[in-house]
């Protein structure tokens, strides 16, 4: 599947607000839960492999649009699964 076939898919499947792959083609995403917002990286179409829960639903996108490679981590999360 092409990477302009796979974000729409994940992005459907998952109920993500966005997605992204990055450069080096870690995919990740931002998306709502009941009382937080999560980053969620190693995203595919079975789902993901790391999460991190934001109190804070701001901090939450200032920290996904730092995120450059699948081993940056966001700061400032209240609980990562």
């Amino acid at each position: 599947m092409k990477d302009e076939e796979l974000i729409p898919r994940i992005k459907e499947l998952g109920g993500y607000r966005d997605v992204t792959i990055l450069k080096d083609g870690t995919v990740i995403g931002i998306g709502e839960l009941m009382f937080t917002r999560a980053i969620y990286m190693d995203l595919d179409l079975n789902g993901w492999g790391r999460r991190f829960c934001f109190e804070d639903r701001d901090r939450a996108t200032e920290e996904y649009a730092k995120i450059k490679t699948g081993d940056d981590e966001p700061t400032g999360w209240i609980a990562r699964r």
